[in-house]
């Protein structure tokens, strides 16, 4: 299907451009969110005689999102979320929720700038992009823990509470890997014991056997 963008969208073309997409991009997205319309003959004269209008418009739009974006006082948003001790969450965080932290934050968007194409479904710290304009974005950090003193405890690690470093893939929180390891540590010794005391047992049992034979023979 071809379109005439009205906006610059990334990867695709400039505003103005006449771009070939597929039809269900076109219906599902560039239509109904007015980033596009059909390339009729109509509509490409519409485009030529409002040109000059859309580009000024979308010129002052860029300088209001430029503003916006040097106004942003903070570089990181906090979510504290229910998880268990591996670092699943109880549940996700999705689009909507960053932005409503963000928007809580002082910076007031919509989900659709918020370029996440998934739901995160563990503990995290990792940049996320901003869009406040289809040539302006920013980048703050997703910070989302169990608690505050969590959440500053990944601030100052730069990391999620969770690794996969640890145990070769493992992807319980570093905590709960040492004490695994306690646990195991302890288990192993416990189980030596066992044996070497079984071993012992079977000695002695051997010895008291070997006695009695001679003890049967002398008399």
């Amino acid at each position: 299907m071809n379109v005439i963008l009205l906006e610059r969208i990334e990867k695709l073309g400039q505003m103005g451009e006449l771009v070939t997409v597929k039809s269900g991009f076109a219906r599902n997205f560039l239509l109904p969110q007015g980033k596009a319309v059909f390339a009729s003959k109509e509509n490409v004269k519409m485009f030529e005689e409002r040109k000059s209008q859309l580009e000024g418009e979308n010129i002052t739009r860029k300088k209001e999102a430029q503003n916006l974006a040097d106004d942003v006082s903070f570089k990181e948003v906090v979510l504290i979320r229910a998880a268990s001790e591996s670092g699943q969450l109880y549940g996700s965080v999705s689009a909507k929720d960053i932005s409503k932290a963000i928007t809580e934050a002082g910076l007031s968007i919509n989900k659709s700038q918020v370029d996440l194409n998934k739901a995160i479904k563990t503990l995290s710290y990792e940049d996320i992009s901003i869009k406040l304009h289809p040539e302006i974005s920013i980048n703050l950090k997703l910070n989302i823990a169990r608690s505050l003193e969590e959440a500053k405890e990944q601030t100052k690690l730069g990391k999620a509470m969770i690794t996969t470093e640890i145990t070769g893939g493992d992807i319980r929180s570093e905590r709960a890997q040492k004490d695994a390891k306690r646990f195991d540590k302890k288990d192993s010794q416990t189980k030596t014991k066992n044996e070497n005391d079984e071993k012992l047992e079977i000695s002695n049992s051997l010895n008291n056997k070997q006695t009695e034979e001679q003890k049967n023979k002398i008399s």
